[in-house]
């Protein structure tokens, strides 16, 4: 049998690692819940992204009608009443040009503060992995712990009775 004295010192190191693993377990939680919202911001990233590629599409679009309409412009005199309603368009699209150019530039401001948050996103995940390997070094060595305090006990029995034996046959 073990003594009270090993007995408290076994249960005061399971309560340690307990605490421990209840810590562990908590700041692994924590993790999850950032890295869910992380992901929700990469989600989001990747829409903003989808939106600014649309966008540069009919960015470029806008551009190429714009410059078709000024080709036809200057070869076009006799066209003058039609020349003044494509200037009109051409002024409409450039007005667009230049919207859509201030949304590209927002858009890619968002875009830039989203890679930055996914850097982060991904250092806060190599340290999940680093948290989530040192929880499995301590889990392991608590097994290790269970299985010599198990043996021990175990060696303890087989001692006291052969000592309860010696004593018997004495």
């Amino acid at each position: 049998m073990f003594s009270k004295d090993q007995i408290n010192r076994i249960v005061s190191a399971n309560e340690s690692l307990q605490v421990q693993l209840d810590d562990v377990n908590q700041v692994l939680n924590e993790r999850e819940e950032e890295l869910n919202l992380l992901r929700k911001a990469v989600s989001e990233a990747v829409a903003l992204q989808s939106k600014l590629d649309g966008q540069l599409g009919e960015i470029e679009s806008i551009q190429n009608r714009l410059s078709e309409k000024q080709q036809q412009a200057l070869g076009a005199e006799e066209r003058e009443i039609e020349l003044q309603q494509e200037l009109t368009e051409a002024a409409r699209l450039q007005q667009q040009c230049n919207q859509l150019g201030k949304q590209y530039a927002y858009l890619q401001s968002q875009f830039t503060d989203i890679k930055k948050q996914l850097a982060a996103v991904n250092e806060r995940n190599l340290q999940l992995q680093m948290i989530a390997t040192r929880i499995g070094e301590l889990e392991s060595q608590l097994e290790i712990t269970v299985s010599e305090r198990d043996e021990l006990k175990s060696k303890l029995v087989t001692l006291e009775s052969q000592k309860y034996l010696r004593e018997f046959n004495l």
